[in-house]
């Protein structure tokens, strides 16, 4: 080997260490932090769900629902799939039909696709003596976002607070 050769494979093996030692890619960048705006659009929906009940509007209060949606209510099957639409339309063809509810919670995943609300609701129906009867109680409601970037209700749970009599002992 001549010493014009060796100073020449010297930078050749300098270049190529250097070359393969590059520094690795920087960590993609954290998405932007939507909760507060996700928890707008659901208190949004929300309300525009209410006005439907209000307006004893099945059609539009079941648009609600998500795809693979579930209603949990106390003393009965859960409902998903067509029996959310006979349950709402059941619910909704009583004469005494009213239903009301407020948003106390919303609490989204720092995901941006989940999401959960605590309220406050009650009921109206005609009871078994033909007369108004009204249940109040709370409500857990999970809302997921749909691939449109829509909040769907994926489960809604009501929970009635106890009978009066009961509450008083």
């Amino acid at each position: 080997m001549t010493t014009k050769t060796l100073p020449r494979l010297l930078l050749a093996a300098l270049l190529t260490v250097t070359a393969c030692a590059q520094p690795a890619p920087p960590p993609p960048a954290e998405a932007p932090d939507t909760r507060a705006a996700d928890a707008a659009a659901i208190t949004a929906a929300s309300v525009a769900w209410l006005e439907a009940a209000k307006a004893k509007d099945a059609e539009k209060f079941l648009t609600f629902y998500g795809e693979g949606a579930v209603i949990m209510m106390e003393d009965a099957p859960d409902a998903t799939g067509p029996a959310i639409r006979e349950a709402i339309t059941g619910l909704m063809a009583d004469p005494n039909f009213s239903l009301s509810f407020t948003t106390n919670t919303v609490e989204v995943a720092r995901s941006g696709d989940l999401a959960y609300e605590r309220g406050d609701y009650a009921l109206t129906m005609t009871g078994p003596d033909k007369k108004p009867a009204t249940e109040t109680g709370h409500d857990v409601v999970i809302w997921k976002k749909n691939a449109q970037g829509e909040w769907k209700v994926a489960v809604d749970a009501p929970i009635s607070d106890p009978p009066p009599a009961a509450a008083a002992r």
